[in-house]
């Protein structure tokens, strides 16, 4: 479970948002929680989500993390936060139950106005939530934890889009693959750690093997056999791992192939 740190004081999300100063600065704190645990942290991976936590925490953020907090996630913390609370702010638990706040001097609105609320809200958020994935994807080599997220149950690997999509896709789960008399295929998992400094390795498992999936750090790289300098592939020639031209790992960073 994540520490009650947040990114973003009181203070800031009243100037931001233009919210009443007069708002109790306790009814807005657990919805910047909630908000940081289910929209930024999958944007961050859970290993960059606690460094910049403790980072806070402990006052010794460096200038690239401070960027990123600064000019990316506290501009899509603070309409996701926005999001969560029309319903919130408007509706209180007593004793009685939950009740709608009303006052003698306005009109609450009705629950569908606060849905069109929140999804206005909710868009400016996903805006600025594209922008920290298309940052850190353009920066990765400036957050090493970014890269470096471990194979856990816990693990949150960091996204690649912001945008929520509204169909049930089902449970993830790993990937399954079928040949034409539909039996199972024996599938295999390679996890290489790297030693940093390298532009190439080479993993003897993978000589004369199909390499179906590659991941760095979490982040799942298209395959190709010619020399690229787009981040987005990895170049695997039997066992040979290649990457983009200019590019160097990163001490303990972790490389993950699935192959058959």
């Amino acid at each position: 479970m994540s520490k009650n740190i947040i990114f973003i004081t009181e203070t800031l999300f009243k100037e931001r948002t233009g919210a009443s100063t007069a708002i109790d600065g306790k009814q807005i704190f657990p919805m910047v929680k909630v908000a940081q645990d289910i929209y930024i942290q999958p944007a961050l991976g859970s290993e960059l989500y606690k460094r910049i936590q403790d980072g806070i925490d402990n006052d010794d953020l460096n200038n690239d993390e401070k960027e990123l907090l600064d000019n990316y996630i506290t501009d899509a913390l603070v309409w996701f936060t926005m999001s969560l609370l029309p319903m919130t702010m408007g509706y209180q638990l007593f004793s009685k139950g939950f009740l709608q706040k009303t006052s003698e001097e306005s009109t609450p609105p009705s629950q569908k106005d606060l849905e069109l609320i929140e999804q206005k809200y909710l868009a400016y958020a996903e805006y600025y939530k594209t922008r920290i994935i298309k940052y850190l994807k353009q920066n990765y080599t400036k957050y090493l934890e970014y890269l470096n997220t471990p194979y856990a149950y816990d693990s949150i690997f960091p996204e690649n889009k912001a945008y929520t999509c509204p169909i049930y896709l089902g449970d993830q789960r790993e990937p399954r693959y079928f040949n034409n008399t539909s039996a199972q295929l024996t599938l295999n998992v390679y996890n290489y750690n790297s030693v940093g400094g390298e532009s190439q390795f080479t993993i003897n498992e993978l000589i004369g093997r199909q390499i179906l999936v590659a991941s760095r750090g979490g982040l799942t790289k298209l395959i190709i056999t010619t020399t690229t300098n787009d981040t987005g592939y990895l170049t695997i020639n039997n066992g040979l791992i290649q990457l983009p031209i200019g590019d160097l790992t990163e001490a303990g960073e972790l490389f993950t192939f699935l192959y058959k």
